[in-house]
């Protein structure tokens, strides 16, 4: 009996270095593709590293991933140093056939890219020339094809495990009206902003987002508190549009 458990265990044992050094060899031979989508992505939108100076300000670092076990996704977040100025942050997505997308998230001085409503692009802010939601359905159509049968499922999926999962966004419900339009958050990132014309400003955030409840979720609104944003979330046939609202407000240090 005592050889047989011996045996057994060290069976166990070797299935389990092979799943480790398996695993381990696919995160590594993805490493290649998943570093070369970065660096394209940074080529093709420099304001992701403009106005950066140091070198650790203008760097991506891991930060975290979740893997998707039922369609075999995975979805990493790579973001620059905390304690820099206007921070930004890259979402990489991974299918199961190890095909890869980035798309970036910008900080909030580029309003043309989130389509804030209430907010007129400022004038020394470099413009994308894209949006959120065309970038998100990019990724969708990429890495989903369309004669994939489960689709919309997936797209449904990977789009709940990158707001809730990555970003650790809280769910927003028409209850939630304090958390919306009377609490400031500021932010030194973006021009001082008059208090007053703030709080009209989250007020109408929420009675837009109220307009727009889809009551057949649960919730169609997610609250992105360290980044300052509400995503809405709207499906429209084979397209989604996720709106964006800016819940901060440019403020600056206050010398004694």
């Amino acid at each position: 009996m005592l050889n047989i458990s011996a045996k057994n265990f060290k069976l166990r044992y070797a299935l389990l270095l092979f799943a480790i050094f398996f695993i381990a060899s696919c995160n590594q031979s993805l490493d290649p593709k998943i570093n070369d989508s970065i660096q394209n992505l940074i080529e093709k939108y420099p304001q992701l590293t403009a106005d950066k100076k140091d070198i650790k300000s203008r760097e991506f670092k891991f930060t975290r991933s979740i893997r998707e076990g039922k369609f075999n996704f995975e979805i990493q977040l790579y973001s620059q140093e905390e304690g820099y100025k206007n921070r930004n942050h890259i979402l990489v997505f991974i299918n199961s056939k190890k095909e890869v997308y980035a798309l970036p998230l910008f900080n909030n001085k580029y309003r043309d890219y989130w389509e804030f409503p209430f907010d007129k692009p400022l004038k020394e802010v470099t413009k994308i020339n894209t949006t959120f939601s065309k970038e998100f359905n990019i990724a969708i159509d990429t890495l989903i094809k369309n004669s994939d049968r489960r689709k919309s499922i997936k797209r449904a999926i990977l789009i709940d495990e990158t707001l809730n999962s990555v970003l650790s966004c809280k769910k927003i419900k028409e209850k939630d009206s304090v958390m919306i339009y009377k609490t400031l958050r500021g932010s030194f990132d973006i021009p001082d902003e008059n208090i007053d014309s703030v709080y009209i400003r989250l007020r109408k955030n929420y009675e837009l987002m109220k307009r727009q409840w889809q009551p057949y979720f649960d919730t169609n609104c997610f609250f992105d508190e360290k980044n300052s944003r509400v995503y809405q979330v709207e499906y429209h046939g084979n397209k989604i549009k996720i709106k964006a609202y800016r819940m901060d407000y440019g403020m600056h240090y206050m010398y004694l």
